[in-house]
């Protein structure tokens, strides 16, 4: 059989390109001159992959084209972010007053004023809130105001009598027995327990003065006294109020009165 050699493109186009043709030998093997090709440039890079297929000695080629899909998994992060919301109780809380500028008797004694007048709104917790305030500032700045010296060049004022009013302020205040304007407005037993702090603060700032539990000065135990008396009389209706519903329980249970 004769085998003829595959061309390239170029040769086949060529009209004076003339091949010979192999000797045929009848007895003998078929012999056929090698002839060398030009190298063919690479192909380019690609995802598909050619299978040629000589059939019948034809220059047949068939190309059989398979194509690998590419498939991207995108992974997607969720971050979640808790935000914690700190729950704030309806009553006003007492806070101890920051330090406050040099000020004056004529504005402490506006905020003693303004006391008096939330005390008689009956606006407990707002009251002790500028009553607090108006002490912080005597505490804070009582040299420069002139009243831990009786020899201070601006003193201008009665010191035994402003302490007094101060004092009194105070006392006042905590006597009183009415019924709150609002529930946001009623002194409760943190109320009191924050004041009392606060008022032995005082005492250790001016204690150094001499100011401490005398006419002239700041009345330390008075004021003490009348905060735990109110707690004392709070601790006391807590208990009468729990003995009731106690007594009310033992009544609904046994059918009869339970004294307590």
């Amino acid at each position: 059989m004769v085998k003829f050699e595959d061309l390239s493109a170029n040769e086949l186009k060529d009209d004076t390109l003339v091949k010979p043709l192999p000797t045929i030998t009848p007895d003998g093997p078929t012999t056929q001159p090698t002839q060398s090709l030009p190298a063919a440039a690479p192909p380019p890079p690609s995802s598909s992959s050619s299978t040629p297929i000589n059939q019948n000695n034809d220059q047949t080629t068939t190309t059989i084209t398979t194509t690998t899909p590419t498939i991207t998994t995108a992974t997607t992060t969720t971050t979640t972010t808790t935000t914690s919301t700190p729950q704030t109780d309806t009553a006003i809380a007492l806070e101890t007053p920051a330090p406050t500028p040099i000020t004056t008797f004529e504005e402490i004694q506006k905020q003693l004023k303004n006391t008096l007048d939330h005390v008689e709104q009956r606006n407990m917790v707002s009251g002790f809130q500028t009553l607090s305030k108006a002490t912080g500032a005597v505490v804070d700045h009582c040299e420069q105001l002139g009243l831990t010296s009786d020899d201070h060049p601006y003193n201008a004022i009665d010191r035994e009598q402003f302490w007094a009013g101060l004092n009194n302020c105070w006392l006042y205040a905590l006597a009183q027995r009415h019924e709150p304007s609002s529930d946001t407005e009623r002194l409760t037993d943190q109320h009191l327990y924050s004041l009392r702090e606060m008022v032995v603060s005082w005492a250790d700032k001016l204690e150094r003065f001499g100011l401490v539990d005398y006419e002239m000065g700041w009345w330390e135990a008075d004021i003490l006294a009348a905060i735990d008396g109110i707690l004392a009389m709070n601790y006391a209706a807590a208990q009468a109020a729990a003995q009731a519903v106690v007594a009310q329980a033992a009544a609904a249970l046994f059918g009869e009165e339970v004294n307590m």
